[in-house]
């Protein structure tokens, strides 16, 4: 294999996680949307709460920001302070841009670790209103974290070798 395929490849691999993570996040809106008006329509027309739509409009929101990372990284829509950075010599940018991949690399890493070993001990607990396992609305920290990992990974692999500097 030559190596235009293989980054062909990866960029299919890339596009294909960020609309994963775009249709994903754009479904669990509307769902927390629809939950949200739901709950309002039943407290203030039918005078009657339903118990469970705070529940599933936290779970749906903490979902769609963990999986929505993955799409946010790939269309470069993360915070930066970029202010310093450009104005460093071609040397010192190459070594801020390993270290910050580093970084983000480690602390990733760390979420998924961290937040499996949360999951793994909350399996036997239950939500209040919903009663499903308190593990489920946990996962979604090692998931998109894992997604936004991969996505990382696979721009890097995907980036033109010109040592972090796109200016």
């Amino acid at each position: 294999m030559d190596g235009s395929s293989d980054l062909g490849k990866v960029q299919r691999m890339a596009v294909a996680m960020e609309r994963l993570s775009a249709v994903v996040a754009g479904f669990l809106l509307l769902v927390n949307v629809g939950d949200i008006v739901l709950g309002i329509f039943f407290r203030y027309v039918m005078k009657s709460s339903i118990i469970w739509t705070e529940e599933v409009a936290r779970y749906s929101l903490v979902w769609l920001v963990m999986l929505g990372a993955a799409g946010a990284q790939a269309k470069g829509d993360h915070m930066s302070i970029d202010f310093l950075a450009p104005r460093f010599p071609r040397w010192l940018k190459k070594v801020s841009y390993v270290a910050r991949m580093g970084i983000q690399a480690v602390v990733l890493i760390l979420l998924i670790w961290l937040g499996g070993k949360n999951v793994a001990g909350t399996w036997t607990m239950k939500t209040m209103a919903l009663g499903i396992p308190k593990a489920i609305p946990l996962m979604a920290v090692p998931i998109g974290m894992s997604m936004l990992l991969m996505q990382l990974l696979l721009q890097e692999l995907h980036r033109p070798s010109d040592g972090g500097d796109r200016s």
